[in-house]
């Protein structure tokens, strides 16, 4: 009795051991979303000098706030576009490169078949 509790301690504290995740991938998502930012900051500027889309002046300087610099409010929703679609991109990257495994406390995918009618 005694030597089966040791045991399934000694299981527990591996699973625990092998779930934990290293103290430096921790903080890669919130650097990644701040580094995205900025060069979506850039990649604004430049797609706003290029004139790809035509912009009205009304939305390149709102009348509800003249204080803002030009192009500001642009520039910040080009940026968060850019950002948003960078992200997404590397999300499936990382999901094709390292599929989910499912575990040994996980359900199996249901099997596809002949449906019963009830």
């Amino acid at each position: 009795m005694g030597r089966d509790t040791w045991r399934f301690h000694e299981l527990d504290r591996e699973r625990r051991k092998k779930g934990r995740i290293h103290p430096a991938w921790r903080g890669v998502g919130c650097l990644l979303i701040v580094i995205l930012g900025f060069i979506g900051y850039a990649f604004a500027g430049w797609f706003l000098s290029k004139n790809y889309v035509y912009i009205p002046p009304v939305i390149r300087r709102p009348p509800f706030a003249p204080w803002l610099p030009q192009d500001l409010i642009v520039k910040a929703v080009v940026a968060f576009l850019f950002m948003l679609l960078t992200f997404t991109v590397l999300s499936v990257i990382y999901a094709v490169a390292f599929p989910i495994h499912p575990g040994e406390k996980d359900v199996p995918p249901l099997k596809r078949g002949d449906k019963e009618r009830w």
